[in-house]
Formats: structure tokens, sequence, C-alpha cells
């Protein structure tokens, strides 16, 4: 009887938990940051990458609401796919062409300071890090 009222307590919590830092927050600002770092595409997997990067301690903070699956060849995540699909359909990234998955970061700088602006200020850092890591494996 137990188990089954700590299930149900569960279920009912699970439905007003705010994660610390969504998904769609952190590529808001982790596109932001790459925009001020003069970075105006994304060619490669993003998912991949972020799925690399959340298996390092240091990046678990920022990443740890982000969950990622395999199918055996690669990794996707909802979020992130949810994420960019916003992040698209608000103006502030797009594509060139979708067959080619090339990610224009469209943030111009008001936008990309708004959005670093709006992060709590002890993830900034991880993100920024995380950001020049994504540049410098680029």
């Amino acid at each position: 009887m137990s188990e089954h009222l700590n299930t149900v307590t569960e279920e009912y919590l699970a439905r007003f938990y705010e994660p610390k830092i969504t998904a769609y927050e952190f590529l808001k600002c982790f596109f932001a940051c790459l925009k001020q770092k003069n970075q105006n595409k994304v060619t490669r997997d993003i998912v991949e990458f972020l799925h690399t990067q959340k298996a390092k301690p240091e990046n678990s903070e920022v990443l740890e609401e982000i969950n990622f699956r395999s199918n055996g060849v690669f990794f996707y995540s909802d979020a992130v796919e949810d994420a960019l699909f916003n992040l698209q359909n608000g103006g502030l990234l797009g594509k060139m062409n979708p067959s080619f998955g090339k990610i224009l970061i469209q943030y111009n700088d008001a936008d990309a300071q708004k959005a670093i602006e709006q992060i709590e200020a002890s993830y900034l850092p991880i993100i920024e890090k995380i950001a020049e890591e994504f540049i410098k494996t680029h």
C-alpha cells in the first residue's frame, strides 16, 4: 500500500516540478553567447555535442534537465528539438535549408544581450564555457 502511495505522491509532485533551467532557456543563452563571439551559424549536430557536454560534471548543473536517448546510431532529445523549434518560431534562429541541418543564429546584439541578462548569473559562466568549447571543437 505504501508503495502505491509513494508512486501517487511522486506523480502528483512531478506535475508541479519546475526545472532550474529548461532546455529552451539554456539554448537561448547558449546561442546568444555564440552570437557574441561572432558565430552566426551552426553546422554540426547540436544534440550530440550537448550529450557529450552533459557527461562532464562541471556542466551538469545547466544540462541536468535535458534528457537524451539513443536509437543505437545517434542521440536525440525531445527537449532540445522543442527548444530549437521554439527559438526558430520566435525568429531567433533560422535554417538555410532544413535538409542540410544548418542553423542560422539570427539574434541581433540587443537580443543576445537580453538573453544573457535573463539567465541566472551563476549559470552564465558554465554556459559561456560550453559555448567556447563548441567553437573550439567546431
